[in-house]
């Protein structure tokens, strides 16, 4: 009997010590050190302090614009849902485009691009950055950013969860849509000329709701928008929204730009160029009327043009000499892709699963107009405070999304225990990464208030 017992504990122990090992392999506590108390802030703000904004003033500022379809012929994989799981497209409703403003004040440019796309890809920029230095760019100089559309392409995506959300990776059309993007560089900087810039806003609280908790005072409701007058009095429109680009379903096999297509459509109708970018959407939905449809997203893009037009004759406009540019690379803490509500995996799996990409900020200056812009599906429910900070400095704010870099949904460290998608599925750097990116804006926006640092 003994000997019998013996026998069992040693099988016992031959299954259990692997799964043992396994988990300590695979799975760690979750760490809620406060991010002030951390190497990678501390980090970041030393390479801050060594790698301040280039801003200049120079010449009076010339602005352009241009936009080139990017679109691959059907079929082609799909971006956004998950649950998708590579699946194509085999209809065009709407074409993507990148829609680039060409900035420059003599001493120095920059670009504005927006997509038509999820988010800017890792693997994208990466390519970007190769074939900006062969165009004579360096990749600061490029403020990249995206509408969100959970209904353009993919194929984009490495590993596993990149084919989850992208489909089949082509490394052929990433190298495509990076060659667009530069071809359409050269052409807004081509139609470049003088011109008056100014900033907008206006209310579209009745187009936006929180999805996290259904709080309405806690929403960002502003359309942000920037104006800009060429000489010859043609009119360029940049505006922004926090609302998510969901409105088609997943499962309908039919591209398209979703609302911000509409927008922009309807905007073109009273100015001569227009785009649009996603902005700190990550607690945010878009309210609409007539289901998941095309309907709905004419309807809602349509009445967001309704919320800017009036409000472009207001605008105070004026020309300015000053522009300036950064981009400045985030130390980042271990991934925590949790598992309930005190582990996660371990951060050598989720990198196996997800990519390891590096993460930076983007920030784009036009005389007293800050632009920021975040690796992430950024929480509208921190513009608040950064809004307070960029009036009593005064400068002008917008801060728009998927500059290039991603690292999940970032919220405020408040809404770490809910239950939800947002704060468990898609929070990959822990409480704190929301609040840690927050005070990098507040310091980036600190420089751009600073004195002109000299032309580097």
């Amino acid at each position: 009997m003994k000997i019998k017992k013996n026998r069992l504990l040693r099988r016992t122990l031959f299954v259990l010590l692997p799964l043992l090992v396994l988990l300590a392999c695979t799975i760690r506590r979750n760490n809620y050190t406060p991010y002030t108390e951390t190497a990678y802030y501390k980090e970041t703000i030393n390479t801050l302090q060594q790698q301040a904004p280039l801003i200049t003033d120079g010449d009076t500022l010339q602005v352009g614009w241009a936009k080139i379809d990017i679109t691959p012929p059907a079929p082609f994989p799909f971006a956004g849902y998950g649950k998708r799981l590579g699946m194509d497209y085999t209809e065009i409703h709407d074409p993507a485009y990148v829609r680039t403003f060409a900035l420059s004040n003599g001493k120095q440019d920059a670009y504005f691009i927006a997509l038509d796309m999820l988010i800017t890809p890792m693997t994208l920029t990466a390519a970007l950055n190769d074939a900006s230095a062969k165009a004579g760019l360096k990749p600061e100089q490029l403020y990249l950013s995206a509408t969100h559309t959970h209904t353009s392409f993919g194929g984009w995506g490495e590993n596993l969860m990149g084919w989850v959300m992208a489909g089949k990776y082509s490394q052929e059309q990433v190298n495509l849509t990076a060659a667009k993007i530069i071809e359409s560089i050269q052409l807004a900087k081509a139609n470049a000329e003088k011109a008056k810039v100014g900033y907008g806003k206006a209310f579209a609280g009745h187009l936006v709701g929180n999805r996290l908790n259904g709080q309405e005072s806690v929403r960002d409701t502003t359309v942000r928008f920037i104006k800009f007058e060429q000489a010859d009095g043609d009119v360029g429109v940049l505006a922004t929204f926090s609302a998510h680009v969901t409105v088609l379903p997943s499962k309908q096999a039919i591209l398209s730009r979703d609302y911000p297509g509409a927008l922009i459509d309807a905007l073109e109708k009273e100015v001569d160029f227009a785009a649009f970018s996603a902005g700190a959407v990550a607690s945010h939905r878009p309210l609409y009327h007539h289901g998941d449809t095309f309907m709905s997203v004419d309807s809602l893009g349509i009445q967001l043009a309704r919320t800017i037009v009036p409000e472009l004759d207001a605008v105070q406009m004026s020309y300015t000499t000053r522009l300036g540019y950064s981009r400045l690379p985030l130390q980042l803490p271990d991934a925590e892709f949790r598992i309930g509500d005190n582990y996660h995996l371990a951060p050598w799996l989720f990198h196996s699963l997800f990519g390891n990409y590096p993460a930076f900020v983007s920030s784009l200056q036009v005389d007293n107009i800050v632009l920021l812009g975040a690796p992430a599906d950024y929480s509208g429910e921190f513009m608040k405070e950064l809004e307070q900070q960029a009036t009593q400095q005064h400068q002008q704010l917008i801060v728009t999304g998927f500059n290039g870099g991603y690292m999940g949904y970032l919220l405020p460290s408040r809404h770490h225990g809910l239950d939800a998608y947002e704060a468990r599925d898609m929070n990959f750097y822990g409480k704190w990464g929301g609040d840690y990116l927050t005070a990098i804006f507040r310091q980036v926006m600190q420089k751009h208030a600073a004195p002109q640092a000299p032309a580097r």
